[in-house]
């Protein structure tokens, strides 16, 4: 399991050197396109998540039925829940694979940024952000050198509850997305600015990948 760990990491670091010596000489862009290359490892499971959510977004109501129709007898919810997914052909954990691959690939690169000194004193973007450098200690040394970190946490928070609220119409459901915002940026406010260039960068393209997906899906449902 630790060779398994450590050799993560290692693809991730030999994969962010070639960006950066490679194709460009910023680390902070070096960032993105390991970010992009990631996503196209991927992306057919991403596509299969997007799929499956939208799903179950539109059985949505049905699963309510059932829920009101048996909330005294949660046996008996369980089964008719489960023949609800057979019959219908949906997998109620089938968007969960690709947010479950993406945690060990924030955290070995999170402890890739911190392990290696050349980038953790890397600056990137103009020299506004130092890749190594948390938000919480960014604001330790002053205002101004604090305010690209909040534009970055800003853009976390966004991106993240962005892809919830295009694929959930149940505004119950859209306003638990928006109480994890808060969430998110305590979890943001002390990781390294290379590992929430990613988590943005990740965020970015599953918002455009949405938006294809969904305006693919949804006209092949009409014909």
């Amino acid at each position: 399991m630790v060779q398994l760990w450590e050799g993560l990491i290692n693809i991730l670091r030999d994969a962010l050197f070639f960006f950066h010596n490679s194709i460009v000489s910023d680390y902070g862009i070096a960032i993105i396109l390991l970010t992009v290359a990631v996503r196209l490892v991927i992306l057919p499971l991403t596509i299969k998540q997007t799929k499956s959510m939208y799903e179950m977004q539109k059985l949505q109501p049905k699963i309510k039925e059932l829920q009101e129709k048996h909330k005294g007898n949660k046996e008996k919810l369980q089964q008719e829940m489960m023949k609800f997914y057979a019959e219908n052909k949906v997998n109620p954990f089938g968007g969960c694979l690709p947010l479950i691959l993406q945690l060990p690939i924030i955290i070995a690169l999170y402890r890739m940024l911190l392990g290696t000194k050349a980038i953790i004193k890397a600056t990137s973007f103009f020299g506004l952000l130092v890749l190594g450098t948390s938000p919480s200690t960014a604001l330790a040394a002053g205002i101004l050198t604090f305010v690209p970190y909040l534009v970055l946490i800003a853009l976390m928070a966004i991106t993240t509850y962005l892809p919830q609220r295009m694929m959930s119409t149940d505004p119950q459901q859209q306003k638990m997305g928006l109480i994890m915002v808060p969430l998110m940026v305590f979890i943001a406010w002390r990781l390294p600015a290379g590992v929430l260039v990613y988590w943005v960068t990740t965020n970015v393209w599953t918002i455009a990948q949405q938006y294809v997906t969904l305006r693919l899906v949804k006209p092949a449902e009409v014909s």
